[in-house]
Order: structure tokens, then sequence, then C-alpha cells
């Protein structure tokens, strides 16, 4: 999708996704310490297979109840890498698509949470995402992860062993995340309004859906 936005074969685009199986995602940094191998076998073995990808920041956990959604976007003259405005350009329609299921976030960093950022979007200051992204020239690809009703407790477990196995010294708590399914006024159909929210938040803002060539 970063490809085709940035050579202009695609407008703007969004994409939203889930993993099928619970998983651990680090950056491609990560994989280069001699304590790598170990950690990542000892997690697959603990149920939680590593992956590595090109974005920085933390580990962070995927699976059933986490939805991603990846926003690719140009940037246009004069306009350059503003790092506040990119972000925000994520964030936003997030903020808007939340405020209609009645939860009011805020961007804010949440000390004690896995992948822990400046964007990330918080409720009463429990994480509820965490953004990332990635530049080619002038296009953005903005990633956002949402927490929409994964299993907390062994999500963030996970993360902590992995982090120690790698030799890291952060201390992650359950206590600083949240859930969309603890917050929306009506969970029951969480999946649905949360689609058709970001749905209007982001066809608003000029963003085409877009279809992996696989799929």
């Amino acid at each position: 999708m970063l490809s085709a936005v940035a050579s202009d074969d695609a407008p703007r685009s969004a994409f939203l996704w889930s993993v099928a199986t619970p998983c651990l995602v680090l950056p491609r940094r990560y994989t280069l310490t001699d304590t790598y191998p170990q950690a990542a076998r000892a997690s697959a073995n603990e149920g939680w297979p590593v992956t590595p990808r090109q974005t920085g920041g933390g580990i962070t956990p995927q699976g059933p109840g986490v939805l991603n959604v990846a926003l690719a976007f140009t940037v246009a003259p004069p306009h350059g890498r503003d790092i506040r405005g990119s972000y925000a350009e994520i964030t936003e329609p997030l903020t808007d698509a939340f405020a209609t299921l009645g939860i009011a976030s805020s961007t804010q960093p949440v000390e004690g949470s896995f992948c822990d950022g400046d964007y990330n979007l918080a409720v009463a200051g429990r994480k509820i995402v965490g953004t990332a992204q990635r530049w080619r020239g002038k296009t953005c690809l903005a990633h956002a992860l949402i927490l929409t009703d994964i299993d907390l407790g062994p999500a963030v477990a996970a993360v902590q062993r992995l982090a120690t196995a790698l030799g890291h010294d952060t201390r992650f708590a359950l206590d600083v995340h949240s859930r969309l399914a603890d917050l929306a006024a009506h969970p029951q159909t969480l999946t649905e309004d949360l689609n058709a929210a970001l749905h209007k938040a982001l066809t608003t803002r000029g963003y085409a859906d877009w279809t992996p060539a696989s799929a």
C-alpha cells in the first residue's frame, strides 16, 4: 500500500485488518541481538510466536481482539515530514470514530504501557491505541493498533516475558491499558459500530478502501 500510494498508483488509502491467532510483533532491530533467537523460541513455546516489523517502537501483541488501521497518504509540497501532523492524520479520525461510540479519547503517552509513545490514544489515562509510522519519500504509512476486546492479562504478560528475555528492564503494567469493549456504550454491537464509525471518519477525509493484491 505504501509503495502504491508513493508511486501515485493508488489514492490515499486505508486498510483495516486483524490477525487470526495471537502473536507478538517487534521492531526488526530487536532481531539483531544475541538474545533474540532464544527469546523468540521461548515466546513461541508459550503460544506467542514473534514476528518482526519495519516500524520502530516496542513489542506489541496481535491477534483476536486487536484491530489494525493503516493509512497511506502523501504530504503535498511545501509541507515536509511533520511528525505531529502525520500522527494527527490517524489519531483524529480514530478520536472521531470513538466519540460516536460514547468514548472520549486523547493523545498522550501512558507510562507502563507496551510500545509507549507520545501519540497513543488513551481514555482516563489508560491506553487503548498505539501508533507508529514509516515514510517513503513524502508518503507516510501510519498505523494504529486498537485494543478492542483482547484478553489483556495474557497479552501484557507475554509482552513482559519477551522484553525481559531480550534483556530489557522495562516493566509493563496491566492497569494502564483498557479496551473499547469495556468503554463503549453498546459493547454487544462494538464490531459493527466501530467499523461503521471508522468507515465514515476515513471516507470523510478522502481515504479509499485498500484491497491487497492477494485478496
